[in-house]
């Protein structure tokens, strides 16, 4: 079983609770108990790993966010940051160092300015997906944020933990322009343009002067972001919202090398995602249960998964793309995709049409959704599916080149290291213009202990068998984050120590975040 690395605390002293909240109030600083109610990860066995908060703190402004650093380092309590903390895939809210006093930044969570003609927004780290969404509605600003499937999450945190979304700006780290961003002593920097006082283009052009850092703060623990400019697009004039359906499993790498032109010329312009029938399943009203699919031991055997793409007409791979332009335009590009798939025996196109400003309301089916970047919860719906009520997973997510036979390698890997493990094999693939990444889901319920353990057994043994082959994690759970560190050893893990020699550096106390994705202060090396 993991456990988790460095010291647990006893808890927070009188006096820096008291100093808390002397600095936010005595409703912006919540005890044990309620921080363990609101808080943590709910996809994990309890009872197993201490995931003990001893205090949650809310701050508003910049200047808490300064305050509550500066009280840490003083009193020397470790702090774990999260923006929503509904990354729960990757360990939700929960600390690495027991005992932790959570800062959730989800008070800060205003859309400070949205300027139309550059197609660009800043927004604090609590604005979820929602939340920017709704403002832009609400102010008729005609223009498209990108939204990962889940909408519940802070816009900036997810772009931080190098998250997803599915519209033109669907690489959401590379969306990000000009932080501002307190370092662990309290000091306040912004990146980029903004260094200078008054400059119009901090949200506009991505570098400054000098070197460039932005990149340090994302899965980082090197400072908090507390406002960030967020790039976004016009709102097209007409949207078309697709699938590619192929019908049988070995069909995989064919309809990948069909696509990757696609992407590298810019006809799809989106990141595409290619989806399993059984995820599919949990999202189409009316579907069978996992239950009828397959009722036996172990997981879904293949003729099942074949029966039920055929029952609920879609591919045994199925996936998604958007168009987006002119009406002639998005015809021409779906012509191209039509002659680039036609090779594919079976291969199936579907899809809707819209005028842009008509999608929000006409818009129902999920992928025609989040395409436009409309945010919702619809996914929810895959874990009752596989698990029940309150059902949990874990996200194993490596990135491989865009190209057939590298993705068949993998799942060839992956397919072998999960026989025996009961547990089923679905894989689904984000595709960027050169690489893709595959997620693989490992469902479970958080209250069967039996499978939870085996989940928690077999993750690192796939990060370490993908690593050997050439295939590294892109995220991870915060279990598993020093074994997915331990993967990049170029120069004898010349890029570890690189991080902590700036963690020492910018965190000589070693206060914020520590052990994020790996990254662990001298104090806790020492021990």
């Amino acid at each position: 079983m993991t456990t988790t690395q460095g010291r647990a605390i006893a808890g927070l002293s009188a006096a820096a609770r008291a100093d808390l909240v002397a600095l936010l109030g005595a409703d912006a600083v919540l005890d044990e108990e309620t921080s363990g109610r609101e808080y943590g990860d709910p996809f994990t066995f309890a009872g197993w790993h201490d995931r003990r908060i001893s205090a949650t703190v809310l701050p508003e402004t910049v200047a808490d966010v300064q305050g509550v650093l500066r009280l840490a380092g003083r009193h020397g309590f470790p702090l774990w940051v999260v923006s929503q903390g509904r990354n729960n895939a990757y360990g939700g809210s929960a600390p690495r160092v027991p005992g932790s006093v959570l800062v959730s930044l989800r008070r800060m969570n205003r859309v400070l300015e949205v300027d139309e003609e550059h197609a660009v927004a800043r927004v604090e780290p609590g604005v979820r997906f929602f939340d920017l969404y709704d403002h832009l509605r609400a102010g008729g600003h005609r223009l498209w944020s990108s939204a990962p499937d889940l909408g519940w999450g802070s816009v900036v945190g997810n772009a931080l933990e190098h998250g997803v979304g599915y519209t033109v700006h669907g690489d959401h780290a590379a969306r990000l322009c000009g932080l501002e961003v307190v370092l662990p002593d309290g000091e306040v920097v912004r990146t980029g343009m903004g260094a200078m006082e008054g400059n119009g283009t901090w949200n506009l052009h991505p570098r400054g002067f000098g070197p460039t850092f932005d990149g340090l703060f994302g899965q980082s623990n090197l400072g908090i972001v507390t406002k960030a400019g967020v790039w976004m697009m016009p709102e097209p004039e007409h949207y078309f919202s697709g699938s590619i359906r192929v019908p049988r499993r070995e069909d995989l790498p064919a309809l990948v090398d069909a696509v990757r032109p696609l992407l590298l010329s810019g006809v799809v312009q989106n990141p595409p995602a290619i989806g399993h029938p059984a995820f599919i399943a949990g999202l189409v009203p009316g579907a069978p249960s996992r239950s009828e699919v397959h009722s036996g031991p172990g997981p879904i055997p293949e003729a099942a998964v074949a029966a039920l793409a055929d029952r609920l007409d879609v591919g045994r791979w199925t996936m998604r793309f958007a168009l987006y332009g002119t009406e002639p335009i998005v015809a021409a590009r779906l012509d191209a995709v039509r002659a680039a798939v036609a090779a594919i025996d079976g291969a199936r196109i579907d899809g809707t049409s819209f005028a842009g400003h008509e999608v929000h309301d006409l818009a129902r089916d999920q992928n025609d959704q989040v395409q436009a970047g409309i945010p919702s919860l619809d996914l929810m719906k895959a874990l009752d599916w596989y698990s029940g009520p309150a059902g949990g997973h874990l996200d194993f997510s490596v990135v491989a080149p865009l190209r057939g036979n590298e993705i068949t390698r993998l799942h060839d890997l992956l397919d072998g290291l999960m026989d025996g493990s009961g547990l089923d094999f679905d894989n689904a693939l984000i595709l960027g213009r050169r690489y893709a990444i595959n997620v693989m889901q490992l469902y479970f319920h958080p209250e069967d202990e039996a499978t939870v353990s085996r989940v928690w057994e077999l993750y690192p043994r796939l990060v370490r068998a993908a690593a050997a082959e050439g295939f590294a994690l892109y995220r991870a759970h915060l279990d598993f984050m020093d074994v997915g560190a331990e993967q990049f050893d170029a120069h004898d893990h010349a890029q570890l120590r690189f991080n902590e020699r700036l963690k020492d550096a910018l965190d000589p106390t070693g206060v914020l975040a520590p052990g994020k994705q790996g990254v662990w202060p001298a104090a806790y090396r020492a021990g």
